[in-house]
């Protein structure tokens, strides 16, 4: 049961946070990084496998162009030679050494290329039909059947003649040696007049297959690629030294016809034999009809890159595991162990010992809070010692205030006493004003931060300016007016003495004539009343105006010393909001107004307590 709650507390424990966060942190890392890598291996391995064979099948064709090239070079020449030409145009068995002189000729020709044996299986020069023929050949392929009658009955003889110097048929075996089954491309070249349009005669050629099959056995083969050949619209594919129709059948993107010379197209097909995906790299030669392309088989390809990823995804287990024991052993090094002696520190202190313990004050974050927690020990063990303190002379104070304390109830009887000996001596003003003051007395005891009816402000400022009014010998008027439904509208308790004492001290008394205070209460709007308290004194500087509203601005009574302008202004706003409070509007000489705006609040909202 202890091993479950230990395990349960581990849980919950900010190292097994961490850690928790630390592990996941690393797995999206390393499975991101792993996919990453396993995309860019991917595409990388593609790219320098098709970049290789790009490379392999443009050297391809480069030998075997030069092959063709060689071959051509060879009819070429014999089909400018004079000696040919003259054999073409001599009478059948005439001239024996018009044949010999171009027999030698074609000799010469023929022996300065070394390579020639093994691409030229046969060359036959000839004139018209049933006359005599020069012939080269090798001797695994001489036979006597060779004749120009022989030649133009071939059925592909009429391909070959409308499509001069150009290959015209598939893949052939020689006609005249079929048991050799030797693979060639048949090739027919026109033996100009030398003096006029027309050709007298034609060069046969067998070029044999090995033109284009023993470049690709120099290569080396992969077990991912096979080459094939487009030849005359048939597809070929190269085994064994040989050509074998291939009946695979591919869906290609691009038509092979539209190529440009010295250009690779690169596409991806389907083989709709076996369903196999391969990647296509065709390039033309520059004979015309003839394509070599390798095919590149995408499962071996995908082997490959499954292999790297496998290597990859090893690779990241591995520093993935070895980050996650660094990171553990350096948690446990760091955080586990301040944090445990933070929490004996903090049990100690729960127990009373205030102490100061150094051993928490490490150079980085915890030691802070090391630190801070010595500090607010030894600042709880002083506010103890304080409150201590505070309380004995706490006990001193008090009894002290209880010495030195006035019952008020002497004062207001004292102001009775006053107010009945004036009345018996015949003095009303003295007793008017002494009643004035006693209940003005009684209401500055109670506080000044309640709220009370409009009607009872009024009855305060009435006291207030009786008082007032004896004091000037009745030269000051105060008239109020106010909309009816409104007398128990809530105020903030002794809001108008102030702005009418103002009004008094300076506003009336400066100009040393008498003058009248009138206090207009209307509704405005339907939510708020607003109250007018206007003077025709002398009127206030507008810079002087703005200042009375600044919370550091002085009361100018000392009577009521901490009640002025500015404070009317701010325990309004705190009262009932920033829209609400004082506003002053003055001109000089002739009158200022401040401007009370207040909440319309009944006698039923936010009642108080008044007598």
């Amino acid at each position: 049961m202890a091993r479950n709650d230990n395990y349960k507390k581990y849980l919950h424990t900010i190292r097994f946070r961490i850690l928790l966060i630390t592990i996941t942190f690393l797995v999206l890392i390393s499975t991101a990084i792993t996919f990453i890598s396993f995309y860019v291996v991917s595409d990388s391995i593609q790219k320098n496998l098709i970049q290789t064979s790009e490379t392999k099948l443009a050297f391809l064709c480069t030998s075997i162009d030069s092959n063709i090239s060689g071959v051509k070079s060879v009819i070429a020449s014999c089909q400018n030679s004079v000696q040919v030409r003259k054999f073409v145009m001599a009478e059948h068995d005439a001239d024996n050494k018009a044949k010999r002189e171009a027999r030698e000729t074609v000799s010469e020709i023929y022996t300065a290329n070394a390579a020639l044996p093994s691409q030229i299986i046969r060359l036959v020069i000839m004139g018209s039909p049933g006359s005599d023929i020069l012939q080269i050949v090798e001797s695994p392929f001489s036979t006597l059947a060779v004749s120009s009658e022989g030649i133009y009955a071939l059925p592909y003889f009429d391909a070959l003649h409308s499509h001069l110097e150009k290959i015209a048929t598939d893949v052939l075996t020689d006609p005249f040696v079929p048991k050799k089954e030797a693979q060639m491309l048949p090739y027919l070249h026109a033996i100009q007049h030398p003096y006029k349009a027309g050709a007298i005669g034609y060069i046969f050629t067998e070029m044999s297959i090995s033109v284009v099959t023993k470049p690709v056995e120099s290569l080396s083969s992969e077990t991912y690629s096979k080459v094939s050949f487009q030849i005359g619209g048939t597809w070929y594919q190269y085994a064994d030294g040989r050509l074998a129709p291939d009946a695979s059948q591919y869906q290609m993107i691009e038509d092979l016809s539209a190529m440009s010379l010295n250009s690779t197209t690169i596409q991806k097909v389907i083989n709709q034999q076996d369903g196999g995906a391969y990647i296509m790299l065709t390039r033309p030669l520059l004979e015309q009809g003839l394509y070599v392309t390798e095919f590149l088989d995408e499962h071996y390809v995908k082997r490959d890159t499954y292999h790297a990823f496998s290597i990859i995804i090893l690779i990241v287990i591995l520093s993935a595991g070895s980050i996650g024991i660094l990171l553990s052993w350096f948690l446990n090094r760091t955080i586990n162990v301040p944090v445990g002696k933070l929490q004996e520190r903090m049990a100690r202190i729960s127990q009373g010992d205030f102490s100061k313990d150094s051993s928490t004050e490490w150079e980085h974050e915890l030691g802070d809070i090391g630190k801070k927690i010595n500090e607010l020990s030894e600042n709880v063990l002083t506010l103890m010692n304080q409150k201590i303190e505070d309380e004995r002379q706490k006990k001193d104070y008090e009894y002290k205030m209880l010495q030195s304390q006035i019952n008020p109830h002497f004062l207001y009887n004292t102001l009775n006493s006053i107010k009945w000996m004036a009345t018996i001596q015949n003095a009303p003003g003295i007793a008017e004003m002494t009643t004035s003051l006693s209940r003005l007395l009684k209401d500055i005891s109670k506080g000044t931060t309640t709220l009370i009816p409009l009607e009872h402000e009024l009855s305060l400022i009435k006291d207030y300016f009786t008082i007032q009014q004896y004091r000037y010998g009745g030269t000051i008027t105060l008239n109020i007016e106010m909309e009816k439904g409104l007398s128990q509208c809530k105020i903030v308790k002794f809001t108008l003495q102030p702005i009418v004492e103002n009004s008094i001290f300076h506003g009336i008394e400066p100009k040393g004539n008498p003058g009248t205070i009138s206090i207009h209460i209307y509704q405005e709007g339907e939510k708020n009343v607003r109250i007018d308290v206007t003077d025709d004194g002398i009127g206030i500087p507008p810079d002087i105006a703005d200042s009375l509203l600044d919370t550091n601005a002085l009361a100018g009574s000392s009577f009521f010393k901490e009640i002025g302008i500015s404070n009317v202004h701010k325990r309004l706003q705190y009262e009932f909001g920033d829209g609400y409070g004082l506003s002053i509007h003055s001109k000089m000489g002739q009158y200022t107004t401040v401007s009370i705006l207040l909440p319309y609040q009944g006698a039923t909202e936010r009642e108080e307590n008044y007598d």
